[in-house]
Order: structure tokens, then C-alpha cells, then sequence
């Protein structure tokens, strides 16, 4: 079982405030993304909102990471969740005032972009400090665990009070649950840093990039990231044009899809939160990089198949293979990672994964529209497959910290 980190009292506080936290974040996500929607039908404004929210931490995660590493872990968790409530409230209150327009929907969307930025390093590096060292693969298990739960039910909550009760309620009921998290955080006792930061920013950035380096095992985690997110999770980005474009299956098949990437996330995370803990040091073990395969392989008949069903399987074997890869990789970093080295190490880690994912979902988008859907779904597993091979071929027997 690998759930020992709920022994810890102040983890099973920060647990509790973490799930309300995470389903307020989903939530929120759905409801802005219906604004977008509902002020303009254009589904190029949809992505520039969505966008928004995604370029800050590409372009901050690693500044912030810095700061993360050189602050009262403590203040920086009150300062992110205050700021993500105060950007929240504006949006209620514009809604409130019947004043949302595109401009102002954008300039919310970058403010919440910027403070999830912020609160990915501190998130990543607050947790871990409240268990034992030996335990932190136990505590991205039930992150893992917590996400997915919440990816699976709370887009369906946020669509159905939206439906019944209105954006206003919907926006309000995302603050009632972001207070929790708030309300824990003064109970919690996170490890002191064995030394704080009083080198130039610069300096502190730089020694966090060489601890990087000097690292094979980091190395090797972020360069199987990297491809893994370009070859398969871009593909969870352009779904639209797989449930529309392959099946013609409008909303109705997009939501289908998701779902069934969801259900296949949440069983991936389950499982890594039920098995043993995970004493793995090789990113490109055997494990892992048949995990790898598997996902390329379903990718690869997603992109061509012509039965639903089979469709909605690969889908979920994505979602599965996704989550048991990320779980896996963020362990492996987390587990011998000094306190006072975590918001760097991790924000790079996350610029990595979303910047890869990105990068994957603008070039099979691209080639879709050159080559057809199966075809560039063909041609990016293969060009996956091959590389995993060849970081697989090239990793080191082992791989010493």
C-alpha cells in the first residue's frame, strides 16, 4: 500500500484542504471556459482564454521556483491561495455586475495563468516537507489520486450548475471551496529549510540548473518527459478533432472522450496509490518504457480508427499510461530531492511537461491539417517510439544521485 503518508496528521489536513483546492480549481476551469464561449461562439477566443492561463508558468515557473526555495513555504501557500481567490471574487463580481467582456475575461484568465504559476513550486514543495522523506512517493500517489478524482467529477459538477443554477452560483461555490485550504494551512508544520537563500536570484537560479545537471537521474526523468508529453499527451489537447473530425461526433463525442481519459487517469492513479511504494531509480526501465509503448501504441489507433469503442479504450489507455508516467517521474525526482531544492527542480520539471504538451499539440494539429488525422497520429507515435528507444538505448544501468 502505498496511502502511508495519511499517517501523518498534518498531510491528512493538507490532504482534506487539497481536494476541496483542486476540485475549486476544476470548477473554475469549466466556468471560464463557458464564459469565453458564451460571450463571443468562437472557439479561437476559447483557446486564446485558454491559453492565458497556460503561458505564465512556461515563461514563470522557473523565477517563481526561485522565490519558492528562498520563502516561508507557509506564506507563500496563503499568498497563492488568497490570490487565486481574489482573482475569483473580480470575475464574481464582474458576473454580479453583468460587466465580463473579452478584455477583462483575458486579463483574469493571465491573472489566474500567473498564480498557478506561482502556486505549482509551492504546491510541489509544501506537501513533501510535512512526511518523512521515505514516504513522498506516497504523497504524489494521492496527489495524483486527488487530481484525477477531480478531473473525472468536477468538470460534470461545474457543467451541471452552470446548466441549473447559473455562472454566479457556479463562481460562488468555487470560492465556499477554496476556503478549506485556507483554513488548514495555519495547523500545518512543514521541515524547516537547512539553509535559506541569501545568494543573487541569478545565482540561486543558476545552482539549481547545475544540481540538474549533476543529476542523471533528474536528466533522464525530464528528457523521458519531454517526449512523453510531446508524443502523447499533446494528443489530449486536439481531441476536438479525433470526436468531430474522425466521427463526427460534435460536444457530445468531445465530452465522451474526456471522459473516458479521465476514467483511465483516475485507475492509473489508484493503482500507483494502492501498490507498493515505488523504489525505482531507472526513468527508462524496462516498466516504464513499456508503459511508454503502450500509450504510443494507443495513440497510434485513436488517431485511425473508425469504431467508437475502440476509440474511447485507447482513449483511457492514454489517460492511464499519462498518469501512471507522470506519478512515476515526479517520485522519482521528489524522493531524494533536498527541501531547499524543490521549487526550482519542480518548476522546471512542470515547465518540461506543459511546455512539451504544447509543443505536441501544436504539431499534430499542424500535420492534421496537412496530412489528415491518422497519419500524423501515425507519424508522431512513431517518431515517439524511436526516440524512447534511443533514451532507453543511450540511459545509463543505473543512475547514482
Amino acid at each position: 500500500m502505498n496511502l502511508v503518508a495519511l499517517r501523518s496528521p498534518e498531510f491528512r489536513l493538507y490532504f482534506f484542504g487539497a481536494v476541496a483546492n483542486v476540485n475549486a480549481l476544476w470548477i473554475s476551469r469549466i466556468v471560464i471556459g463557458w464564459l469565453a464561449w458564451d460571450l463571443t461562439h468562437s472557439a479561437q477566443f476559447v483557446g486564446i482564454v485558454a491559453a492565458c492561463s497556460l503561458l505564465p508558468t512556461l515563461f514563470g515557473g522557473p523565477f517563481f521556483g526561485v522565490l519558492v526555495d528562498r520563502s516561508d513555504i507557509k506564506r507563500a501557500a496563503y499568498a497563492t491561495n488568497l490570490a487565486m481567490i481574489a482573482c475569483i471574487a473580480v470575475l464574481l463580481a464582474l458576473q454580479i455586475a453583468g460587466h465580463v467582456a473579452t478584455f477583462s475575461l483575458i486579463l483574469i484568465s493571465l491573472a489566474i495563468g500567473t498564480v498557478t504559476a506561482a502556486h505549482h513550486p509551492v504546491r510541489l514543495s509544501l506537501a513533501p516537507r510535512l512526511v518523512k522523506a521515505e514516504d513522498v512517493s506516497s504523497v504524489v500517489a494521492l496527489s495524483a489520486l486527488n487530481f484525477n478524482l477531480a478531473r473525472l467529477i468536477s468538470p460534470a459538477i461545474g457543467g451541471v450548475l452552470i446548466d441549473l443554477t447559473g455562472t454566479t452560483t457556479a463562481l460562488l461555490v468555487t470560492l465556499v471551496l477554496f476556503l478549506p485550504n485556507l483554513a488548514v494551512l495555519f495547523r500545518l508544520h512543514p521541515r524547516e529549510l537547512t539553509k535559506h537563500g541569501g545568494e543573487p536570484f541569478v545565482t540561486a537560479m543558476a545552482e539549481g540548473m547545475r544540481y540538474i545537471r549533476q543529476r542523471r537521474t533528474i536528466v533522464a526523468v525530464l528528457a523521458t518527459t519531454a517526449v512523453f508529453s510531446v508524443a502523447l499527451r499533446g494528443v489530449l489537447e486536439v481531441l476536438p478533432i479525433i470526436a468531430d473530425g474522425s466521427f463526427n461526433l460534435g460536444a457530445v463525442g468531445l465530452g465522451q472522450l474526456g471522459s473516458a481519459v479521465g476514467g483511465g487517469a483516475l485507475c492509473a492513479a489508484i493503482y500507483k496509490a494502492m501498490g507498493r511504494k515505488s523504489t525505482g531509480r531507472n526513468a527508462l526501465s524496462l516498466g516504464n518504457v513499456s508503459v511508454a509503448i503502450v500509450g504510443l501504441l494507443a495513440m497510434a489507433v485513436l488517431g485511425t480508427t473508425q469504431i467508437w469503442a475502440l476509440a474511447l479504450f485507447c482513449a483511457a489507455m492514454l489517460g492511464a499510461t499519462g498518469t501512471y508516467f507522470g506519478v512515476t517521474m515526479q517520485s522519482m525526482i521528489q524522493a531524494d530531492l533536498p527541501d531547499d531544492m524543490r521549487g526550482r527542480v519542480m518548476s522546471i520539471w512542470v515547465v518540461v511537461g506543459l511546455g512539451a504538451t504544447a509543443l505536441g499539440a501544436f504539431v499534430i494539429g499542424a500535420l492534421a491539417n496537412l496530412i489528415g488525422i491518422s497519419a500524423a497520429s501515425l507519424w508522431i507515435s512513431g517518431t515517439g517510439l524511436v526516440a524512447i528507444l534511443i533514451l532507453s538505448r543511450r540511459a545509463p544501468k543505473d543512475t547514482p544521485q
